[in-house]
């Protein structure tokens, strides 16, 4: 199966997701990872990793991409983690180092929800607490925009330009969630993590949809597709919504069909993100 990719405006999103199977992403900007599925060849450019929990569709790929980095010469890699994960993460590398007879340049950094890392000039990531079954956390990537000052938005390009001429501060400095990554997660996360409807750009699990499968988002940490539909008015403010992580007991037209008759108004701006055969 070949990743999916995405343009949403200045974005660009690859990636791959089965619920089960494998989940990684890469975003531009800034380039950096979200999960590592088992391995994926496009995360190996990465210099920072985003992993959201511990299981091995989203985990086990952290080694072999340490590997690759170490094997290409690509520089030092950062692995920001839940602080629940990092222990038991850096024994799973220190064994693979032992199986290669090698030491990976890496960092292992711990985060808590609220907690942020730094990744380019004007772009951090806040990490936020999620419903799943074991540690977790879903990433908000925060984008540090310049707009005028709000007393100034009237006055003519010349006399704006003469105070910048003065040395005046015609600007001030506010953020915008660019994107949010939730990585596994159960609808305890439209609670824990309030800011989500802020993102321009929200990637979210939706592993079920239907009567058959409607008690095991709750049971196993998933999103079954009516909690998405309880929670469609807010999510109204996001300008893109990408749907991933579908269960192998749907298929991907499935769930287009569900999103435009359960979600009408919302489902002009979904995208449901399933790899396609290579």
């Amino acid at each position: 199966m070949s990743p999916a990719a995405l343009r949403l405006g200045e974005l660009s999103i690859e990636g791959w997701s089965r619920a089960g199977e494998e989940t990684w992403f890469r975003v531009h900007p800034p380039g950096l990872g979200f999960d590592a599925g088992r391995g994926a060849a496009a995360l190996v450019g990465a210099r920072d990793l985003f992993l959201t929990h511990g299981h091995l569709d989203h985990a086990l790929g952290v080694p072999w991409l340490l590997s690759q980095r170490k094997l290409q010469r690509a520089g030092a890699t950062r692995v920001v983690c839940p602080r629940g994960v990092a222990a038991d993460l850096r024994d799973f590398v220190a064994a693979a180092e032992r199986l290669e007879g090698v030491e990976y340049v890496h960092e292992i950094v711990e985060l808590a929800a609220g907690e942020r890392v730094e990744v380019a000039r004007d772009l951090a990531v806040e990490a936020f607490e999620v419903d799943h079954v074991v540690p977790g956390l879903g990433y908000h990537l925060v984008r540090r925009r310049h707009r005028l000052r709000p007393e100034l938005r009237d006055l003519p390009g010349a006399a704006i330009a003469r105070l910048r001429a003065e040395g005046r501060s015609v600007e001030e400095e506010h953020e915008e969630i660019w994107l949010s990554y939730t990585g596994d997660t159960g609808p305890g996360v439209f609670t824990s993590a309030p800011k989500l409807p802020d993102s321009r750009v929200l990637l979210i699990e939706c592993t079920f949809l239907g009567e058959r499968t409607r008690q095991r988002g709750g049971l196993y940490g998933h999103l079954h597709l009516d909690d998405l539909v309880a929670h469609a008015d807010r999510l109204s403010r996001c300008e893109a919504i990408v749907l991933f992580h579908l269960s192998r007991r749907h298929a991907g037209g499935e769930l287009e069909r569900a999103v435009a008759r359960l979600l009408p108004a919302l489902a002009p701006r979904v995208h449901v993100l399933v790899p396609e055969p290579a």
